[in-house]
């Protein structure tokens, strides 16, 4: 908890209340066996769909980190698969936000691609609500575009430089 939210319990039930406008709550399908030890335990097993889900109705973004983390390169269309459409927007949101600060630029670009090819339609069909999540990842992939065509470009002119330097040496000769 980072003190910024807090919750109360009266006779009309559970009341969340946060400062961030990106905490969100939900009680659906939440029950007592939708813990972190339930999503740790999932994650151990290979069930890595549940995992998410599970860490996804929790709405922590560190377990949520950590299923994507965790989760095979070649298991992420399955997982993609297995997310409703509720929580898409909360997922495009987590990935965006893991890739910005992550060295594992091409798995989170899979996990990008696998999410607009299976949910597109549906995204597409619910654009507005979905714009949010749309621009950051958008930023998240532009700006890994941005620095790995940096290093490319550099890494390119430092090869000329090299090759330029080897012509003039056997030419001397």
């Amino acid at each position: 908890s980072t003190g910024r939210e807090w919750a109360t319990v009266s006779n009309e039930g559970l009341h969340v209340y946060s400062l961030d406008d990106d905490m969100i709550f939900d009680p659906i399908l939440l029950t007592e066996a939708v813990t972190p030890g339930a999503v740790q335990s999932n994650l151990r097993s290979g069930q890595y769909g549940t995992a998410l889900v599970m860490s996804l109705h929790l709405n922590e973004f560190a377990l949520i980190r950590q299923v994507i983390e965790d989760t095979p390169y070649g298991s992420i269309p399955h997982v993609v698969r297995s997310v409703g459409p509720e929580h898409l927007e909360r997922l495009l949101q987590c990935v965006s936000k893991c890739m910005a600060d992550s060295p594992h630029v091409e798995f989170y670009v899979q996990w990008c691609l696998e999410l607009l090819q299976t949910h597109g339609m549906h995204m597409e069909k619910h654009r507005g609500s979905f714009m949010r999540a749309f621009r950051a990842m958008h930023k998240s992939v532009q700006t890994r575009h941005d620095e790995l065509k940096s290093v490319s470009d550099n890494n390119r002119y430092t090869l000329d430089f090299m090759e330029d330097q080897t012509k003039l040496l056997l030419s001397a000769d």
